[in-house]
């Protein structure tokens, strides 16, 4: 039997002049050193990956690129990728899907692939499962707008609600161990109203006046309930400040203030599940 074909890597070409790109000179003017060392570690994990794409659609791989990169906050992480998506240096249309794709990172390493049969790997499709080396891969149909619009809008729903999900739990005000279906639903009936900018932005809000000492507000919500009762109060900050801001700097307190517990369980984990 064959021996399969190897896809990866172990080196790339890495120019003395590449931070005067287009790329990295937008990226690093936006997210400093932070943007040069998340580019360069995405396009090593690339190297690396089985014909050099990324899927980060299931939550412990987004998990896998973020410690990859070494960009600890959700949010800062989508940031990024949002902009090399608009610069064209991944992907656009595959990156709505999960997938991260660099055809210009793939082009300049063709010439490892020369000598081999199947050849320089080509840009995923999806839609249509194959096998390669052994892995499960995740290909389109050959064109790609055959794929249901609601598939997409389902697709790229699931990510945002896993990058909400993880950016509540780095605030560490009440830790949910599971994302629940109970969580999801909320999430989805909020982004009904707003965008994920905007409850990206009320949870970081949120969080700042409830562990500031300066305002009184100190009522720690669930994240399911924070999007139900919470999240219109804390969409503007300087509002949010004014609203539960001290008297001349001195603490309030509030008297219908109650503290959960950091790590929070659901009710079937203290009771147990109901009999079907």
């Amino acid at each position: 039997m064959a021996r399969p074909q190897k896809q990866t890597v172990d080196y790339f070409p890495h120019d003395t002049d590449a931070s005067e790109s287009k790329t990295l000179t937008i990226i690093q003017a936006k997210y400093g050193n932070d943007g040069y060392a998340f580019w360069f570690k995405l396009l090593q994990l690339l190297g690396k990956s089985p014909g050099h794409y990324f899927d980060f659609n299931k939550p412990a791989d987004w998990e896998f690129l973020l410690a990859k990169t070494h960009i600890k906050d959700t949010v800062t992480a989508k940031e990024i990728l949002d902009t090399l998506s608009l610069l064209d240096a991944i992907d656009p249309e595959l990156y709505q899907h999960g997938i991260i794709w660099c055809q210009k990172f793939v082009d300049r390493i063709a010439d490892a692939y020369d000598r081999t049969v199947s050849g320089v790997p080509e840009r995923p499709k999806i839609g249509v499962t194959v096998s390669n080396n052994d892995q499960s891969v995740s290909r389109n149909p050959e064109n790609p707008t055959e794929m249901p619009q609601t598939k997409l809008k389902e697709t790229k729903l699931n990510y945002i609600t896993i990058v909400i999900f993880n950016l509540w739990n780095e605030q560490k005000i009440i830790v949910h161990k599971k994302l629940t279906d109970d969580i999801k639903l909320a999430i989805g009936r909020a982004l009904k109203e707003h965008s994920h900018e905007e409850l990206s932005e009320a949870i970081k809000n949120y969080a700042e006046i409830l562990k500031g000492e300066q305002y009184y507000f100190k009522y720690s919500w669930t994240l399911k309930d924070f999007l139900k009762r919470g999240l219109e109060k804390f969409l503007d900050l300087e509002i949010a400040k004014k609203n539960y801001g001290g008297r001349d700097g001195t603490h309030r307190g509030h008297t219908g203030a109650r503290k959960l517990p950091k790590t929070y369980r659901e009710p079937e984990e203290i009771f147990g599940a109901k009999d079907d």
